[in-house]
């Protein structure tokens, strides 16, 4: 990517601020199953989400995924197997019920939240071989998590929730850790908060954590024998370490992120509506064009002035050649979205001149 301005370039914490979490590996000789890094890892993050106790970390946002469901929906049942999932998002949702045995059922979003209604969800026409609901907050919006319990109980059926880049909702206080269901975030480079590959699962249920332990450890429970349906998806202690070196400069990276936002508000117009955070994840800089014609247009552009650009969900999971083989409802939503948004470059230290450098490739 030698002389092209990235749409995303990740900045993990420095070796040297890292080095002395790893240390403490040198002399403990742990380096997985939930070490003490985990564990304190886990403790800070419920603290910074007012929600102590209420974290568990896992080894990727899709482990973490695989663990919730398995945890508190189970495995599919040739009764009910069908899990309704968002068109709108990322392929990782979908593989993740796959891999709990359940055939993805896609689903349409609001054009003005982008997520699916949780009162159509539970009238699904479907809803009697439904045996999971995964609700999608995208790009990281704060959920509407009591409109997700109400989900829960009036379809009665288990809701698991990808917020995959949702972090600073949870940090900043807009969003809240629920006891009745999960919540699944991404650690991975990709997003604001990173331990290069993690995830972590928020649920402030102690009984349900421990079920989530149980499952994320091979279904072992004191022993090493499984007794339940499990996976491993536990963070190993290194990813542990860079995730603690990250939440001690995390202050520092906010202030930096909100400069580089403020460079985006500051510069020229843009055709269409550019979403930066807090509405989304500081880890987009989103413009959502007034056609697809025009985003196309424009990411031709953009590509000539070497500035890379994303269409972060493409155009929707029933689109990709795996998932067309599942059903869907009608997506009208999602197919006039999904090819409108063009991820232009973000990054924490983002300076001036390439900002100007792609508002200046994107003309109003």
């Amino acid at each position: 990517m030698s002389g092209i301005l990235q749409v995303f370039h990740p900045a993990l914490p420095r070796a040297a601020a890292v080095a002395r979490y790893l240390a403490e590996l040198d002399a403990s000789r742990s380096y997985t199953n939930r070490g003490a890094l985990a564990e304190r890892l886990e403790a800070r993050l419920g603290a910074l989400f007012g929600a102590p106790g209420a974290v568990t970390t896992a080894a990727s946002g899709t482990a973490a995924l695989t663990a919730a469901i398995l945890a508190h929906a189970g495995r599919a049942t040739p009764a009910r197997p069908l899990a309704l999932i968002p068109a709108f998002t990322f392929a990782a949702t979908a593989i993740a019920a796959e891999q709990c045995g359940y055939s993805p059922h896609f689903v349409d979003i609001s054009a003005e939240t982008w997520v699916a209604d949780p009162a159509e969800l539970a009238r699904h026409p479907r809803l009697a071989e439904v045996g999971l609901i995964l609700p999608v907050a995208p790009f990281g919006r704060a959920p509407d998590m009591a409109a997700l319990e109400r989900l829960q109980v009036e379809a009665g059926r288990p809701v698991v929730l990808d917020v995959a880049a949702a972090f600073e909702a949870y940090a900043e206080g807009r969003a809240r850790v629920s006891a009745k269901l999960p919540a699944i975030l991404s650690l991975h480079a990709t997003k604001v908060f990173s331990t290069g590959e993690g995830g972590a699962v928020l649920w402030a249920d102690p009984a349900a954590q421990g079920r989530l332990r149980q499952v994320a450890n091979f279904g072992f429970r004191g022993g090493r024998r499984s007794e339940v349906a499990g996976t491993n998806a536990k963070m190993s202690e290194y990813h542990a370490a860079v995730g603690l070196a990250m939440l001690d400069l995390w202050p520092r990276r906010r202030a930096e992120i909100a400069r580089t936002l403020r460079r985006y508000r500051d510069g020229a117009p843009l055709p269409g509506r550019l979403w930066l955070g807090p509405e989304i994840s500081s880890a987009y800089a989103l413009l959502e064009c007034r056609s697809g014609a025009e985003a196309a247009a424009l990411r031709a552009r953009l590509h000539a002035a070497r500035i890379e650009t994303r269409a972060w969900y493409e155009e929707g999971l029933p689109a990709q050649p795996w998932f067309g083989r599942y059903g869907a409802d009608p997506l009208p939503v999602t197919e006039a979205l999904a090819p409108r948004l063009l991820g232009l470059p973000m990054a924490h230290d983002l300076g001036p001149a390439p900002v100007r450098a792609a508002l200046a490739a994107v003309p109003a």
